[in-house]
């Protein structure tokens, strides 16, 4: 009898903890979104150092995770896992582990969009008060040819364009 556990136990245990460690992630994100919303940098600066731990320590686990995958044969992308399962699954309890990750790694992504818009729009908003302040005009977007937002730092008169 082998002292290691086998493969779908290693692999079992690694899943756990990423979905552990997901949901601190997207609990990080959440107290994030909540803070931009107060304006409270305290806040906003405990969240961030936290969000950034937790994505360090599910980069960590998913790299355990690839290893193990190259280690008996699977590619490390869905495709392997999805062999993988078939493969070590019968009783589907590794998949409902996997499921549960994917859908709480979707919640981050979401949340993690979101902040990043409230982030934007406040830059924005901050950088037009700049340049009022500073007595300027504020810079006019055009679209170029790709259809992408421009600026071209100035704005002219219907009569000049």
């Amino acid at each position: 009898m082998s002292l290691q556990p086998d493969f779908a136990e290693q692999l079992a245990a690694l899943l756990t903890q990423c979905v552990a460690e997901a949901c601190l992630l997207e609990e990080a994100l959440e107290r994030e979104g909540a803070s931009l919303a107060r304006r409270d940098l305290d806040g906003l600066h405990d969240a961030i150092a936290q969000k950034r731990q937790h994505v360090a320590t599910l980069e960590q686990a998913s790299q355990a995770q690839n290893a193990l995958l190259r280690s008996h044969g699977y590619e490390t992308n869905a495709h392997g896992m999805e062999t993988c399962l078939r493969d070590w699954d019968q009783e589907g309890q590794l998949r409902s582990v996997w499921e549960r990750l994917a859908e709480v790694m979707q919640n981050c992504r979401r949340l993690n969009q979101i902040n990043g818009g409230v982030v934007e729009s406040s830059r924005h908003r901050v950088e037009q008060a700049i340049q009022i302040l500073r007595g300027g005009e504020s810079p006019v977007d055009v679209y170029g040819p790709h259809g992408r937002s421009v600026s071209n730092g100035h704005s002219r008169s219907i009569a000049q364009a």
